[in-house]
Order: C-alpha cells, then sequence, then structure tokens
C-alpha cells in the first residue's frame, strides 16, 4: 500500500482529495456552473492539485499552529481548534480562488481576450469570501477524513 508508513503525508493526500471534492461541489453551485462529472472531475482536479503542491510548498500547519499557541493557552480546547484552522482556510483558499479561476477565466475563449482580466478579478472578488466560509468548515471534514484514514492504514 502507498501510505504504509507515512502518516502526515496520507493525511494531506486525504484532505486534499476530500477538500478537492467539497470546493468543487461549492463552486459549482456558488457560481451557478452546470452540474455534471465533467466539471465537478476537472474542478475537483484542479482544486486537488493546488492544495498538494501549496502543501508541499507552504508550512502553513506549522505556522498556523505557532501562531495559535500564542493567541491560545490550552491546545486541546475548542478555542485552539477553531483558530488554528484559520490561516490554512485563509492560504489554501486564496490560492485556489486565484489559480483555478485564472484557468478557467484566462484560458477561456468564450471570454474575450480584453476581458479576461476584469471577468477573473470580479470574480476573485466574488467568490473569495464565500470560497473562504465554505473552505473553514469543509477543512474540519478533510482534515477529520485525512486523519481516519491515516490511522487506519499507516503503521
Amino acid at each position: 500500500m502507498m501510505f504504509k508508513s507515512h502518516y502526515g503525508e496520507t493525511v494531506t493526500v486525504v484532505l486534499s482529495l476530500v477538500m478537492g471534492l467539497l470546493m468543487a461541489l461549492a463552486v459549482i453551485v456558488v457560481d451557478r456552473l452546470p452540474f455534471h462529472f465533467s466539471n465537478l472531475f476537472s474542478i475537483w482536479a484542479m482544486i486537488t492539485l493546488v492544495i498538494l503542491l501549496v502543501s508541499i510548498a507552504i508550512p502553513y500547519k506549522d505556522w498556523s499552529v505557532t501562531l495559535t499557541k500564542k493567541l491560545c493557552k490550552r491546545e486541546d480546547g475548542i478555542a485552539f481548534k477553531l483558530i488554528e484552522n484559520i490561516l490554512p482556510s485563509l492560504i489554501l483558499n486564496t490560492f485556489n480562488t486565484v489559480i483555478v479561476s485564472a484557468a478557467n477565466i484566462l484560458c477561456n475563449e468564450a471570454i474575450p481576450a480584453q476581458l479576461r482580466v476584469t471577468e477573473w478579478t470580479q470574480g476573485i472578488l466574488r467568490d473569495w469570501p464565500i470560497t473562504f466560509v465554505i473552505s473553514y468548515f469543509a477543512a474540519f471534514i478533510a482534515e477529520a477524513a485525512g486523519k481516519w484514514v491515516a490511522s487506519r492504514y499507516t503503521a
């Protein structure tokens, strides 16, 4: 099995897959896109890839724990969990909103070339706040799924 002895990597991969799916569903609803397998799969794949790449390149989880420890005394409390999830959600949602919308708008031949940057900017401003809220709550589900899979299948 691929993840036999890699707990952290397993959590990250499963979190990316679950988060990608949940956010793809949210984006389809928020942007009123047609709901069909092709849209779901392509958006899910893009979001998952962005999450994986950002997770490799940026230690946002470590930054978040460090920052939250400065704000909360008890690491096992509900406040710690709620605050700790803010920075990862901010970082991942920002990268996803910018990159995925760029891929869908800047390379879209149906949108006139002179309007693409404007459409992209407006899309970011329109989608970022709502997708941040959704990603914040979806991250709890995705992380729980990642930890469950990792604890079950890694040594």
